[in-house]
């Protein structure tokens, strides 16, 4: 009896620290993701070993239903998809349908034959070809994310933009048309459909039962959690409907599948311990400088553990995140259906909750900075602008202030000071992740600001602000087409202001003027061109050339 007593109690001892423990961690973890029944919410997932150590939800699938969020509810997983696009194409090339080395244009029909190379499978795969995103694209053919959006309507965009951005292999640049082009290319070599082909070989052997491929707007999905965006204290339904193309994307799930899909990254359920190792290798650039991205994986370092995973973000009201540590054997998966920025900052809040201390050390920079006269800062004092004929574009002046050289918008507020480092090199502020450098000739003055490794440095170029004069602003107007695209554009001044029109007349913006025919709508500047007599022959959009009819 004694002897019993003596185990019942052991046994009380060995429990009872693990039982505070858990208690502990669920409030922490509770102060990060609840919220009232009547919001958006979480379902958020520990994997430790072969088992789901902690999972719990938070929150409404459906505000307008009050519908809580259940472990079967399931979320829009965003670009998390882009691993069960990968794994595909690597299921094939285990099949001997395809080999990773091949060029894309073998399975993609009127794919361009770049100029500066054609960009291999694999290229795809690692985020390294070169092509250009396609989201920018749409806003220059009048479509948006809550229009109809097809497969083949995405094929069109990205075969149509005839120019890459790299040589393919020189940078990492990612983008969603990489992956849309992969699921083509399993169509192609599978003779399936992508959804046929994924649903076969990678969830019903898994007995991946609650995950699905969104392929129609008007399939019934049970437990689907419906797309959020919060402002000012109130929600807003965001849930894209319309988004009917594959590869990127459209894939719902929740964590009791995605243990599924983690158990055989491990494992290797289904294919080869190779396949999910070729997976899981960093890939390198053409001068062999290796990359925190692999094969639909992408690679990160915390708190001095390594891990891997992937992020998913849907501006349509989703985000989710997994990420597992090998050396620990422990992943983590958080999903919700709200979109908001910080979420990472909760993520790695909730993984701190689980992952073992480990002492902080105080790192030295890596940069000194030097002194500069004043004479010596004015000659990068300037206006600057960066576009890069596609998605995005940013201005900015740098101007002597003091004793110190600010980075101003042009509207005059301050955005950052430049740290001298030396060799016409300057620190960004002092988060120490950006560098500029600055180059001179005879014609021009620019600067790189290079912030992320190994991808393609923005190139700012000096300019002159201009203003243009409501004369000059007429000998824009007129209409204007582009043949690849077979659509037409309307330039209007009305009132003193030129206006770019939208959908055949619907919708309008003021065009801002940037520099001397250069001049700026929502989505990209325009540059208009001239023939020999001055005569203004068309405009070029993001590498889309528009001519004047």
């Amino acid at each position: 009896m004694k002897q019993i007593k003596f185990l019942i109690i052991a046994l009380f001892l060995f429990v009872f620290p693990k039982f505070v423990l858990s208690q502990n961690t669920e409030f922490e973890i509770d102060k990060l993701y609840k919220v009232n029944s009547n919001k958006a919410g979480f379902s958020v997932a520990v994997f430790k070993g072969d088992d789901i150590f902690f999972e719990k939800t938070y929150g409404s699938a459906n505000l307008d239903y009050n519908i809580p969020i259940t472990s079967e509810t399931v979320f829009d997983i965003g670009s998390i998809a882009k691993q069960f696009t990968a794994a595909a194409i690597l299921l094939l090339e285990e099949e001997g349908k395809l080999s990773i080395k091949d060029p894309a244009y073998q399975y993609i029909d009127n794919l361009p034959r770049y100029k500066k190379g054609n960009p291999t499978i694999e290229q795809l795969l690692n985020q390294t070809s070169g092509i250009k995103e396609v989201d920018p694209y749409l806003g220059v053919i009048d479509l948006w994310f809550y229009d109809y959006l097809n497969h083949s309507q995405m094929i069109n965009i990205i075969t149509k933009v005839k120019s890459l951005r790299f040589t393919p292999g020189a940078h990492f640049y990612y983008t969603n048309a990489n992956y849309i082009l992969l699921a083509s290319i399993i169509e192609k070599a599978s003779g399936e459909s992508y959804n046929d082909y994924l649903q076969k070989n990678i969830f019903e052997p898994l007995k991946m039962e609650h995950t699905i491929f969104n392929n129609d707007l008007y399939k019934v999905i049970k437990n689907r959690a419906i797309g959020y965006t919060e402002a000012e204290g109130k929600f807003y339904n965001t849930h894209f409907y319309s988004l009917n193309y594959s590869g990127d994307g459209q894939i719902l799930t929740n964590p009791k599948d995605m243990f599924k899909w983690h158990q055989n990254l491990k494992n290797a359920v289904i294919g080869t311990s190779e396949l999910w190792k070729k997976m899981h290798t960093k890939a390198k650039l053409n001068d062999g400088t290796e990359i925190n991205f692999g094969l639909g994986v992408e690679f990160e370092t915390h708190n001095g553990y390594e891990a891997v995973g992937f992020d998913g973000m849907s501006v349509g009201g989703f985000v989710s995140k997994y990420l597992y540590f090998p050396k620990l054997d422990t992943a983590f998966f958080t999903t919700q259906n709200t979109f908001n920025w910080d979420f990472r900052d909760h993520f790695f809040q909730f993984v701190d909750l689980f992952l073992p201390k480990v002492e902080s050390k105080n790192k030295a920079s890596k940069y000194k900075e030097i002194e500069l006269s004043n004479n010596e800062l004015k000659k990068y004092e300037g206006t600057y602008l960066f576009y890069f004929n596609d998605e995005d574009s940013k201005a900015n002046t740098i101007k002597l202030k003091g004793n110190t050289l600010a980075v101003l918008t042009l509207d005059g507020d301050e955005i950052a000071t430049l740290i001298p480092l030396g060799n016409n090199r300057f620190l960004f502020g002092e988060g120490e992740n950006a560098i500029i450098t600055f180059s001179f000739n005879q014609k021009e003055k620019q600067y790189t600001y290079d912030e992320l490794e190994n991808t393609t440095p923005w190139l700012f170029k000096e300019f002159q602000l201009y203003k243009h004069t409501e004369e000059e602003l007429k000998e824009f107007e007129g209409h204007y087409f582009n043949k690849d695209f077979q659509i037409g554009k309307k330039l209007q001044l009305e009132k003193g202001k030129l206006y770019y029109y939208y959908r055949n007349g619907a919708s309008k913006n003021v065009m801002a003027s940037i520099s001397k025919d250069l001049l700026e709508i929502s989505i990209s500047p325009i540059k208009f061109l001239r023939n020999s007599k001055n005569e203004i022959t068309g405009f070029d959009l993001m590498g889309v050339v528009f001519e004047k009819i």
